[in-house]
């Protein structure tokens, strides 16, 4: 089996990862949009859904023969780990007769973002990979195993091909509401040679990526809905499903009612089935505060039915929201909707902004960060990151007996083997025989 990192060796974001079999067969794990460009800029809006030609020649799309539209498809699958863009935000550019694989809520949260999402696509052969066994594709085997995330219904990797296994961790973490996923892998994987490793957090400040764990984000939420007299507002990922829980809960427990908007209703909804522990729109202390965009979009999807019952179930005004502030907490994205209740609510009364996502996006701007600059609100930053810390990585490792671990999925690849022996440094670009990173194993793994 040969291994290539087409994108992932020295940057975070953007991962995209090529397996040949000795027969000639050829599978891809992600095809991920990159998180900024280059010189660091943001990518314009509509980058992803630009002619397929025009980003493989600016290098956004990885430059693989055989793998998209307009050529002969020579690849027999593409599979993902997770419903982050940085994963699957490409997908969509695949040649249509190669299918797509991703599990349940992957596939979930990838048709409910199209929806709301003007930069979304959706791949033309969407496949949902087996919750048990693997799926056989041309000569390899493919088997998905639960990860703990911060998108839901996560996935690493099993491949096996040629009399070899190799372990793609795709995102994972020690710290979520599942910790148990993680504890539990090496028992799920088995025996493998090759372990192909994210490592977002490594080289990185301390603390950088939040608290501790998702207990830690629930008590501090929970403290300061308690001592704020006012609105809370939480700025989260719609994708998030352990922060709504925190919220939710942290609701609960002040005798607050949180507040969402249609499209973090409809993420719920959809993914019901694969995360029951999630509030929904019909739960108790739960409303809706309709947002016009997001009611539009649903009725265009043939949804209208789902925004009456939303409505019934608990809908919420503005003067609601500015008589009683005290009363909720209003779970929501950074987003133009957002700031045009916030400057509404602001006539009345002084919302308190949580932001409660990685904090680089908080320092790169945006319509919340900028909303909060112009009336001089200091947000709390009440978080914790998706990405497991960089001692939980080295015991993943240790206990997963590789032969050899190649990182991905970071920015100081090197320092690796400061924490995990048998460190295999693979370039972007770089094919590599996995029987040629294994030949050096000592049988100490640690």
């Amino acid at each position: 089996m040969i291994l290539t990192i087409h994108r992932g060796s020295k940057q975070i974001g953007g991962s995209c990862v090529e397996l040949r079999s000795a027969s000639g067969d050829r599978i891809l794990l992600d095809v991920g949009m990159p998180l900024t460009h280059p010189d660091g800029r943001d990518w314009p809006h509509g980058t992803m859904t630009r002619p397929g030609e025009e980003l493989r020649r600016e290098g956004v799309l990885p430059d693989i023969d055989g793998l998209y539209a307009g050529s002969t498809p020579e690849v027999s699958a593409l599979v993902l780990s997770h419903a982050h863009l940085d994963h699957h935000g490409l997908a969509h550019h695949v040649h249509p007769d190669v299918p797509v694989y991703g599990s349940r809520g992957t596939i979930k949260m990838l048709r409910a973002s199209k929806l709301f999402v003007p930069d979304a696509a959706v791949p033309a052969d969407l496949r949902e990979l087996p919750n048990a066994g693997p799926v056989s594709i041309g000569s390899f085997f493919v088997r998905g195993i639960p990860v703990d995330h911060a998108a839901p219904d996560s996935r690493a990797l099993l491949v096996e091909a040629d009399g070899q296994r190799l372990l793609y961790s795709g995102d994972l973490r020690a710290h979520g509401r599942q910790r148990h996923l993680f504890d539990e892998l090496p028992h799920a994987a088995g025996a493998i040679d090759v372990l192909v490793l994210e490592g977002t957090t490594v080289g990185q400040p301390q603390g950088s990526h939040g608290f501790a764990d998702e207990g830690d984000v629930e008590i501090r939420l929970l403290e300061l809905l308690r001592r704020d007299s006012g609105l809370v507002v939480v700025i989260a990922s719609g994708q998030n499903i352990d922060r709504a829980v925190s919220v939710y809960r942290a609701a609960l427990a002040t005798g607050r009612e949180l507040v969402i908007d249609p499209y973090q209703a409809y993420v719920l909804v959809t993914l019901r089935d694969v995360c029951p522990e999630a509030p929904q729109f019909d739960s108790p202390s739960v409303r809706v505060k309709f947002i016009p965009y997001h009611v539009a979009k649903l009725k265009d999807a043939g949804f209208w039915d789902l925004a009456c019952k939303m409505s019934r179930a608990g809908k919420v005004s503005l003067e609601q929201l500015a008589a009683n502030p005290s009363g909720f907490v209003y779970l929501a994205r950074s987003s133009g909707a957002t700031v045009k209740l916030l400057r509404s609510l602001a006539r009345t009364t002084r919302p308190t902004i949580v932001w409660s996502q990685w904090s680089g996006y908080l320092k790169k701007g945006g319509p919340v960060p900028t909303f909060c600059v112009k009336k001089g609100i200091e947000p709390y930053i009440i978080h914790s990151g998706g990405h497991a810390h960089p001692e939980d990585l080295a015991d993943l490792a240790r206990r997963l007996h590789a032969k050899a671990v190649v990182p991905i999925h970071t920015e100081a690849a090197p320092q690796f083997a400061d924490f995990i022996s048998n460190v295999r440094i693979v370039t972007d670009g770089e094919a590599v025989e996995v029987t040629s990173l294994i030949t050096d194993y000592d049988g100490e793994a640690t």
